[in-house]
């Protein structure tokens, strides 16, 4: 009697267990699949490959597709600046976007570096970013404030990439032949 008294604790100890460990299986499989639905759209500042230009980037660094992508500037830049040609009047901050696959990424040039260190070094981009996933959940909007101080030194040199490598290079190799003409 005493040896199934024991071997009975012994298997409500193991299903007790193993419900456990698969209520926890459960839960990280459904975070995973929650994961690979889930997009996350995000803005940054980067120089081009040969640092004569600020651009801003807003890409889908999620795994999931982003749908009805709506970005509203706070704090609006004239490019280059042209009084006609602000930030806020490039169609993503007007219309949006009606599908941001996973990995798509758009670009805007903002200003020459020449330019911002003369005359907007403590300027900023300020924006919100809203977006639903595939299945139309709807997520909140995030908030980004890209200050361009912050960015200004902040690249490998030479880049990291073979393609932004060659612009380097060629951009070396023009400063070195202007050197030797004088």
């Amino acid at each position: 009697m005493n040896a199934e008294i024991i071997l009975s604790a012994v298997v409500a100890v193991a299903t007790v267990a193993y419900t456990i460990v698969n209520i926890l299986m459960y839960r990280e499989s459904k975070a995973t699949r929650n994961q690979k639905l889930k997009p996350e759209i995000v803005p940054y500042l980067k120089s081009t490959a040969t640092h004569d230009v600020l651009c801003l980037y807003i890409k889908n660094v999620g795994e999931g597709c982003a749908k009805n992508v709506h970005l509203t500037l706070l704090n609006d830049y004239n490019c280059f600046g042209k009084i006609e040609f602000p930030l806020s009047k490039f169609p993503i901050f007007n219309e949006g976007v009606n599908v941001f696959p996973s990995g798509y990424e758009l670009h805007y040039y903002i200003d020459y570096w020449s330019t911002i260190k003369e005359k907007h070094m403590d300027d900023y981009l300020e924006l919100e970013i809203s977006f639903t996933d595939i299945k139309g959940g709807q997520f909140d909007k995030n908030h980004y404030m890209l200050k361009f101080s912050q960015i200004m030194s902040n690249y490998s040199t030479p880049p990291d990439t073979t393609e932004e490598q060659v612009a380097y290079y060629l951009k070396m190799i023009s400063k070195s032949l202007e050197k030797q003409k004088k």
